[in-house]
C-alpha cells in the first residue's frame, strides 16, 4: 500500500503519466495514485457495471480495471 508521504509528494499519476498539479485520489480499483482526470475514468466504468447489472463494491481494491464493453 501507498504510504501517505509518498501519495503527497508524487509527483506523476501513476495511470497516464501525467503532472499531478495538486489534485489526487487514489484509484477505487487498484492502490494507484492518479489525477482526477483518470478518476473520472474509473466511475464511468463503476457506473457502467451498476448499468450492466453488478456491484462496484465486489472491485473495490480487486487490483485491476474490470474490462467493461465499449461505451
Amino acid at each position: 500500500m501507498t504510504d501517505q508521504n509518498s501519495f503527497f509528494n508524487q509527483k506523476n499519476c501513476d495511470r497516464c503519466q501525467e503532472e499531478l498539479d495538486g489534485a489526487r485520489t487514489t484509484s477505487w480499483f487498484t492502490e494507484q495514485t492518479l489525477c482526477m482526470s483518470c478518476s473520472d475514468e474509473e466511475t464511468t466504468i463503476k457506473n457502467k457495471l451498476r448499468e450492466d447489472g453488478e456491484n462496484p463494491d465486489e472491485y473495490e481494491a480487486c487490483g485491476f480495471l474490470p474490462e467493461i464493453e465499449a461505451i
